[in-house]
């Protein structure tokens, strides 16, 4: 098997164009571009900046070519429950506006207090309730721009509408359009019942089709590439190329946010899951990611941002100099989701949870870190609580990885070995999608064993906290509070 494919991995903070040679049962990567996907903001909206992103991977995709390489195909993954609206044309409507945008502020209470209750919509879809799923944009958007529901004809998912601009051809993946909490989690088709409840037509939603195909070709430089529908969205990519030692072990995507779960060929929708509102989001070979979205890692970027005389690196090394557990937070609580200053917003969390006060950034990095790996082990539980199999292991991919402080803390505080690697998990899930489309592999399977061979695995064994079950009564205390608001 030779093949060259280019992966393109668009995250929340930054996107590459990816290029993966697979050659004699080894894959091997190089980073042909990188660049920042920054939030702009654009008519009282936080948006993305989508056009700067399709430039970009049309500028990867022609650095591949200056390289005198022609690939074999291209897949495209990015994050999931937002989307662009289509004329009859196939001209956009509105703007690119971004999850992290306050529209949806108080849609979805509302939403399940007065229109469906959140057991009908678990027990539809499986899926976490987030303020910023899809069908809270929706409503949204049906609310604060009605004069352009008449003239919408198409709604597609972030990568959806760039493999459409790439191609010229309309395309539904179904990993990322499961994060959406419209999708009926046993038949993976529209839930016909939540779109009449927010009186929004079947009609601009194209089937849900299972990754691995080819959806078109992108003509550039004389020559026809196939674009290949990949796992869309990030995650699901990510636990694709996650080579799993067994389904004992948790797979934790790393990143802008953290997203940890276990993987299944069935959904386990029942009293336990809808309690604990663990998501199903959908995964190659129609399998189910069962997994909690944990804010994770961007929380200390919007440290370093404003502390940006120093690295994360150095954030990491000051970090480690602070007793652990001095003060922790909630991190997935609805004020860290984009405050203005996440300094002021975790101090005042502190303040008013009466815990000591991070002043340094070396005190408000180890908050953040030790309440991450507390966040960690509560998930960890919840799962062993769902999981039919005894979880044994956890297994972190994505940038993450590199974070061998945080990798330590997790085995630490969860009291289970750890795996690490691969960083660029979600580039190659993305390959070996592509080369299950191209008949190169059987299934995803056999891409996972073409990982472990190529990539090396570091390993982390837990040692005893003293003052850990403190922290843990503390933090379950802070998870109370705001299942309580």
């Amino acid at each position: 098997m030779s093949k060259k494919v280019i992966a393109v991995d668009l995250g929340a903070s930054s996107g590459r164009v990816i290029l993966g040679q697979v050659d004699k049962d080894k894959i091997e990567l190089s980073e042909i571009h990188r660049f920042e996907n920054k939030l702009v903001a654009h008519n009282d909206h936080v948006c993305w900046d989508l056009d700067a992103l399709l430039s970009h991977i049309k500028l990867g995709i022609d650095k591949v070519l200056a390289l005198g390489v022609i690939p074999d195909s291209i897949g495209i993954d990015s994050w999931g429950v937002d989307f662009v609206l289509l004329d009859n044309d196939g001209q956009t409507l509105g703007d690119y506006v971004s999850y992290r945008d306050a529209r949806t502020q108080g849609v979805m209470e509302s939403f399940l207090s007065n229109t469906v209750s959140k057991q009908d919509v678990y027990a539809e879809t499986g899926i976490q309730f987030l303020p910023f799923n899809t069908l809270y944009q929706l409503i949204a958007l049906k609310q604060q721009n009605p004069n352009w529901l008449t003239q919408v004809n198409r709604l597609l998912f972030i990568p959806d509408y760039l493999n459409y601009r790439l191609t010229g051809v309309q395309n539904c993946e179904y990993t990322n359009a499961s994060t959406s909490q419209l999708l009926h989690c046993h038949n993976k088709s529209w839930s016909e019942h939540l779109l009449e409840c927010i009186d929004i037509p079947r009609s601009w939603l194209l089937e849900p089709k299972l990754p691995n195909h080819v959806i078109g070709h992108y003509s550039v430089s004389n020559q026809n590439i196939p674009v290949v529908s990949v796992a869309s969205h990030d995650t699901a990519s990510a636990v694709a190329g996650a080579p799993l030692a067994s389904p004992s072990t948790v797979f934790l995507s790393s990143g802008t946010w953290s997203l940890m779960g276990i993987e299944r060929p069935e959904p386990t929708i029942n009293a336990t899951s809808t309690g604990l509102e663990l998501t199903h989001e959908g995964g190659v070979d129609g399998r189910y990611r069962i997994l909690k979205n944990i804010m994770g890692l961007w929380l200390v970027q919007r440290l370093q941002a404003e502390f940006s005389e120093f690295t994360f690196p150095q954030l990491v090394e000051m970090a480690k100099l602070v007793p652990a557990f001095r003060s922790v937070i909630n991190p997935d609580e609805q004020r860290f989701l984009n405050p203005s200053s996440m300094r002021a917003e975790i101090k005042n969390y502190c303040r008013d949870t009466n815990q000591p006060i991070p002043e340094t950034i070396a005190e408000l990095s180890r908050c953040v870190y030790d309440s991450l790996a507390l966040k960690y082990r509560s998930v960890f539980c919840d799962l062993q609580r769902v999981s039919r199999v005894e979880l044994d292991s956890i297994h972190i991919i994505g940038g993450g990885a590199n974070n061998t402080f945080l990798n330590q803390l997790c085995a630490d505080v969860c009291q289970v070995p750890v795996q690490a690697n691969p960083t660029e998990a979600s580039s190659l899930g993305n390959i070996i999608c592509q080369l299950v489309a191209l008949n190169e592999i059987a299934n995803i399977d056999e891409g996972r064993e073409l990982i472990r061979q190529s990539f090396p695995i570091d390993h982390y064994t837990p040692h005893p906290i003293p003052e850990l079950n403190k922290a843990v009564t503390t933090f379950t205390q802070l998870l109370t509070l705001t299942a309580s608001k």
